[in-house]
Parts: C-alpha cells; structure tokens; sequence
C-alpha cells in the first residue's frame, strides 16, 4: 500500500504540472486501484503505472521543448539586437531538437504523442512575443521565470535520477539537461550584460 501512496503522490505532481491530462490521471489510479483484483501483483502495477508515468513526462517535456523552439524562433525574427538574434536562434534549434529526441523515445516506449502544452506556458510564450514588448522586457521575464538556474532544472534532475532502469532515456535527459542548462546562462549573461550598458 505504501507504493500506490507515493506512486499517487507522484502522479498528482504531474497532474497539477500540465504534464499528464485529468483523463490519464483518472485510468491510472483505476488501474493501481484494481490491480490486485485483476490478477496483477501490486507490484507489477505500479511498475506499469511507472512506465507511464515516465511517459507522460517525456511526452510533456516534448510538447513544452517543441512550444519553446517556436517561441524562441519568433523572438529571434522581432529582435533588433543580432547578437541576441544569434543566441536565440541557437537556443531555438536545441530546444526542437529536444522535441524530436523525445518525440522519437515516446514512440520507441510504445505511445503516441499527444501532450499538449499547459494553458500557463502558451500564455507565458504569447507575453514574450508581444510586438510591444522590447527586449530587455522579454529577458527580464525569463528571469523572473527562471531566476534560479538550479532550481529550475530541479525537477528535471529529480527525473533523471529515478530512471535507473532505463540508462537510455536517463543519459538522453542528462545532456538535454546540460543543454538548457547552458541557455539559461546563456540568458541571464545576455539580461545583465543589457542591464549594465550605459
């Protein structure tokens, strides 16, 4: 019993993230529920629910990648500044590569993907490509999002570490990890060095 609490737990985590719909929440309570009346050793169960909950995740983390790169992209094509164009374009192209990395794990995990992304992030990205909105007002709000670079990839870390028995995906999350965790760098230098100009 004391799995299916923390598999639960681990599940309302990703249903309040966006990362998996009120639906897949639903069926997979159903399922770590009736496991034992269906045959299943509880334990097969949540290893079951576990797999689909890492597919869920993958499948979030696709759908958020795949939405940034647009984003990203369109910013780069409104900046004035082509030093930040160049970075942006450069962070735009990892993050769709991201998504096609996870897109294809996905489909080899045996799903489809149909994560959508969370209503806060298309409203978030649509602040970032306001005409009105000057770069310097766009860095700042990725700071404000993101002004802990640690605590940002938190979340992501915590994955990596509870994939032991899949080094594929783990390792492919890993270097995704260095990756953002290069454009968020790379990003907040960019916020300081316009913050210090005269």
């Amino acid at each position: 019993m004391g799995g299916s609490r923390e598999e639960t737990k681990r599940l309302l985590v990703l249903y309040r993230k966006g990362l998996i719909s009120e639906d897949d929440l639903v069926d997979q309570l159903e399922e770590i529920r009736s496991a034992p009346a269906t045959g299943k050793e509880p334990v097969d169960a949540l290893t079951e629910a576990s797999e689909r909950e890492i597919v869920a995740v993958l499948d979030g983390y696709r759908a958020a990648e795949e939405s940034g790169a647009e984003t990203l992209r369109r910013w780069a094509a409104l900046s004035r500044d082509a030093a930040l164009a160049g970075g942006l374009r450069t962070i735009a192209a990892r993050e769709a590569l991201h998504a096609q990395l996870l897109e294809q794990r996905v489909r080899e995990l045996g799903a489809e993907p149909t994560a959508a992304v969370p209503a806060w992030l298309s409203d978030y990205n649509a602040t970032l490509l306001d005409p009105r909105a000057s770069d310097s007002e766009r860095l700042a709000s990725i700071l404000r999002q993101f002004p802990d670079i640690e605590a940002a990839l938190a979340p992501l870390e915590k994955t990596i570490d509870s994939l032991e028995a899949d080094p594929l995906t783990r390792e492919m999350l890993r270097t995704i990890g260095q990756d953002e965790r290069a454009s968020l760098e790379w990003l907040h230098r960019a916020y300081a060095t316009r913050a210090t100009r005269p």
